[in-house]
C-alpha cells in the first residue's frame, strides 16, 4: 500500500509541474521496479525471532538455536524476543501487527498452540495469517501407561474405556492430547464421560501424574515424556510414520484393526518459523532468501548437533508439505473447538 500511494503523489506533482505525459509515465514505471527492496538489500537491520512463551520452554530453545547461524547466513543479527500470555495468541497477535516485511517472525508450535489460541483462546488472528516455513520438529505423540499397568496392549486399554468410570486419563484441557483423546472415542464410539479426565497445568505435572501411576493412561508428546520412559508403556505411537528407533504399533494401525477410518494426527507438536502469510506475496525475493538461509542452517550437521543438544529437533520438511500437515490438524481442531470452549 505505501508503494502505491508514494506513486499517486509522485504522479500529482508530476501533473502540478506540467510534466509530459510521455515523461509521466516513465518516472511512473521507474518507481514501479524500484519499489521493494531486492533480496540481497534485505535485510538491512537485525531480524527478529518473536516466541509467544516465556525463555528456557522448547519453542524458545530452538529460536535460540537458530538465532546466530540464521543471522550469518542472513547478513544481520537475528534476535529472540519473548512475548508470552494467552497461550501463545499475544505474541502470534504482535506479530501479526507488525509489517510484513520479513523483519519480524513468529516460531511457535503451529499445531496444537497456535490452533488453540485462534480457536479456543480467540486471539484476533486467524489460520490464513500466517505460513509455516519448516515442521523443523514434528514431536509425535504416544498413547501411553504407566508400567505397571494392567493394560498391555492398546485393544486391553479401549476394551477397558468402553466400561463407564472404569479408566482415567491425564490431559491439558484443550491441547492436542486431549483432542487427540476425544476424536478416538468418537471414532470408537464410547462416550465421552465413560473416561474420568483429571486435568493438569502443564506439561511437567502431566507427566508425574502418569509416571506415578495417578491416572490409567495419557496422550502425550513422546520428547516430553522421555525422561519417565523408564516408567512408562507404550500402547501405540501417534504418528503417521515409523520413527526411527520405535517398533510400537502406530496409532492408525491399531484404530482400523478396531474398524474405524484413519484418524486425524494432532497429538504432538509441530514446530518451526512461520511467518505472515503477506510477507510471502508481497516480498517473494525476500521469502526465498529466507528460506534458503533457514533450510541450509537446519540441514548443517554442526546446528543438529547443536539443536540435539538443546533438546529440539533439526529436519527440514519444506514449505509446501509442512504446512499441509498443519492444515490438516487444523481443520480436525476446527471440529473439536466448541466441545473444548469454556
Amino acid at each position: 500500500m505505501q508503494r502505491s500511494h508514494g506513486s499517486t503523489r509522485r504522479r500529482f506533482v508530476a501533473q502540478m509541474s506540467g510534466i509530459a505525459a510521455l515523461a509521466l509515465a516513465t518516472v511512473s514505471g521507474l518507481s514501479t521496479t524500484a519499489a521493494p527492496a531486492r533480496a540481497d538489500d534485505w535485510p538491512s537491520g537485525p531480524v527478529t525471532i518473536v516466541v509467544p512463551f516465556d525463555a528456557g520452554g522448547s519453542a524458545d530453545r530452538m529460536a535460540r538455536t537458530l538465532a546466530e547461524p540464521l543471522g550469518e547466513k542472513l547478513g544481520q543479527p537475528v534476535v529472540v524476543e519473548n512475548r508470552p500470555g494467552g497461550a501463545g495468541g499475544l505474541g502470534a497477535t504482535y506479530v501479526s501487527q507488525q509489517e510484513a516485511d520479513g523483519n519480524t517472525l513468529l516460531l511457535m508450535q503451529a499445531t496444537p498452540y497456535l490452533a488453540n489460541a485462534i480457536l479456543v483462546g480467540g486471539a484476533p488472528v486467524s489460520w490464513e495469517d500466517f505460513e509455516l516455513l519448516n515442521a523443523q520438529w514434528n514431536d509425535y505423540a504416544i498413547v501411553a501407561v504407566n508400567k505397571a499397568s494392567p493394560y498391555q496392549t492398546f485393544d486391553d486399554l479401549v476394551t477397558a474405556m468402553k466400561k463407564p468410570g472404569e479408566v482415567s486419563s491425564g490431559i491439558i484441557y484443550g491441547n492436542g492430547g486431549h483432542l487427540q483423546t476425544l476424536m478416538m472415542m468418537d471414532a470408537l464410539k464410547i462416550p465421552q464421560d465413560n473416561v474420568r479426565f483429571v486435568t493438569y497445568s502443564g506439561g511437567a505435572p502431566l507427566r508425574t501424574a502418569l509416571a506415578g501411576d495417578q491416572v490409567d493412561f495419557e496422550i502425550l508428546a513422546a520428547e516430553g515424556a522421555r525422561g519417565i520412559s523408564d516408567k512408562l508403556r507404550v500402547l501405540a505411537i501417534v504418528n503417521d510414520e515409523q520413527p526411527e528407533g520405535t517398533d510400537e504399533p502406530l496409532f492408525n494401525d491399531v484404530m482400523s484393526k478396531l474398524g474405524t477410518d484413519k484418524q486425524p494426527i494432532i497429538g504432538g507438536n509441530v514446530t518451526g518459523l512461520l511467518v505472515p502469510s503477506a510477507f510471502v506475496t508481497d516480498y517473494p525475493d525476500r521469502y526465498k532468501k529466507l528460506l534458503d538461509a533457514y533450510k541450509a542452517v537446519v540441514e548443517d550437521p554442526d546446528y543438529k548437533a547443536s539443536a540435539k543438544k538443546a533438546g529440539v529437533g533439526a529436519d527440514w520438511v519444506g514449505p509446501e508439505k509442512s504446512q499441509a500437515m498443519v492444515d490438516d490438524a487444523y481443520k480436525a481442531l476446527s471440529s473439536y473447538a466448541d466441545v473444548v470452549k469454556q
